[in-house]
């Protein structure tokens, strides 16, 4: 039996973030993480000479001016580099500004002509007070641009209808329509919308594991290779796959609370995880010699609603950053977004396979000119923010916050939250149990 003060389940940002607090304050804690190394999602294989994060993560500050004022991050801002975003959608065959609802005036004629009267007549397609996700598209920007884009973009990345989705699931990372900016959008007139990710921030070198060695740097009591099996909220114990108990006083997790809830055995908390659902993503790194294709030069990350083409987005680092691969070289990635259910019966080699066909006829990359190719699976990607996982949620954190477990970082507390959002909430949550 081990015991201790404070257990911290899952050694991703927040919960690396609330472990350099508790070893600040010199609380007696431990962090159990599954794998064999620290990061979560937060992470970057490195293949030769090409580093793939484990997806686009771009570090968004909104608290704090630049890496070196994150908290125990460890981070020097010399070996980062502020961007402005470039990234587009690409719809109707055109390579439009993003966000696209604000850029109409790049859309060709005939169907800039389509948007803007479907914009003006928005008002008379879906009732005063939307239902959904998918009504409020529909009322906020018109149905043509809905249609067009708004709606495959979102399903396909999500990996659900949209109809399904609570009016809340427009946060900050969904701006609130604009009238004023989206009508000037279709005269081609320089506009000003803003939004969390208009700038970022990147390492020089290296992908951004970079954010989490910081903060692993600052952490002694770790276990790797430890992933828990079973929890005991009635005798606040853990048990893990290797058959260790341990006995804590609180525990703080960011494993997806589904999961979690069904680690608890707890009827009622078990009953709840039919209400939370999310999405999975397959992430198809690629390297490639020479330059990237001209239609993608410059670009950070394009958008692709067309639900003919199996990825949603497609990024490349190397216009980010010339120090994820070699002189001469150039490292990409495409995102399909999938069921996780789904999962256990797909073959990667074939997803591969559609991936590089379709950016073949696109124009995007040409075969020849692969180096390597890397997947990763992450096998919960994006939450769900239905009307039934709103009702269950407040339910679970009374039932768990009574046994002293706290829900830390994305996946922990089931939402859709920047970096900085998860290292705040770690540090937090650690310091009002140390207080």
């Amino acid at each position: 039996m081990i015991r201790t003060n404070i257990a911290v389940l899952g050694g991703g940002l927040s919960g690396l973030a609330a472990a350099c607090a508790l070893e600040e304050a010199h609380a007696d804690y431990i962090l159990f993480e599954r794998r064999p190394e620290l990061g979560g999602f937060t992470r970057t294989a490195k293949v030769g000479d090409f580093c793939f994060d484990y997806t686009g993560h771009f570090l968004h500050l909104a608290r704090y001016s630049s890496p070196a004022r994150v908290p125990y991050a460890n981070l020097r801002d010399e070996d980062w580099m502020l961007i402005p975003r470039k990234a587009c959608c690409y719809v109707a065959n055109s390579m439009v500004t993003a966000p696209l609802q604000y850029h109409l005036g790049e859309l060709p004629q005939d169907v800039l002509e389509k948007c803007a009267k479907s914009y003006d007549e928005r008002l008379s397609e879906v009732r005063d007070t939307p239902r959904n996700f998918k009504e409020y598209l529909v009322h906020s920007f018109g149905r043509s641009v809905a249609e067009l884009f708004l709606i495959p973009q979102n399903e396909k990345t999500l990996a659900t209808s949209v109809d399904r989705l609570s009016v809340r699931a427009v946060r900050r990372f969904f701006p609130v329509a604009d009238d004023a900016v989206i009508r000037r959008g279709m005269k081609k007139e320089p506009v000003q919308a803003s939004s969390y990710n208009s700038f970022f921030w990147y390492p020089r070198t290296g992908g951004i594991s970079a954010l989490t060695e910081g903060f692993a740097k600052r952490v002694q009591g770790t276990r790797l290779n430890h992933e828990g099996c079973t929890v005991n909220l009635a005798k606040r114990e853990l048990n893990l796959k290797d058959g260790t108990k341990v006995a804590w006083g609180a525990l703080l997790t960011s494993v997806p609370l589904p999961q979690f809830c069904l680690m608890t055995e707890d009827p009622a908390l078990v009953s709840a995880t039919s209400e939370l659902t999310h999405s999975a993503t397959i992430s198809v790194n690629i390297g490639v010699s020479g330059d990237v294709a001209p239609a993608l030069a410059g670009l950070h990350w394009v958008y692709v609603p067309n639900p003919a083409i199996p990825f949603y987005r497609v990024g490349v680092y190397s216009n980010i950053s010339q120090g994820v691969c070699a002189s001469g070289h150039a490292a990409l990635y495409a995102e399909v977004g999938v069921r996780p259910e789904k999962l256990s019966n797909l073959d990667l080699v074939e997803v591969e396979n559609q991936v590089i066909c379709a950016l073949e006829d696109l124009g995007w990359v040409n075969r020849s000119r692969i180096s390597c190719v890397v997947t990763h699976v992450l096998n919960c990607a994006y939450v769900h923010h239905t009307p039934g996982a709103e009702a269950v949620l407040p339910l679970i954190n009374k039932r768990l916050s009574e046994a002293n477990v706290f829900l830390i970082g994305r996946y922990g507390r089931w939402d859709y939250t920047s970096m900085e959002d998860s290292i705040d909430d770690g540090i937090s949550t650690a310091k009002k149990l140390i207080l």
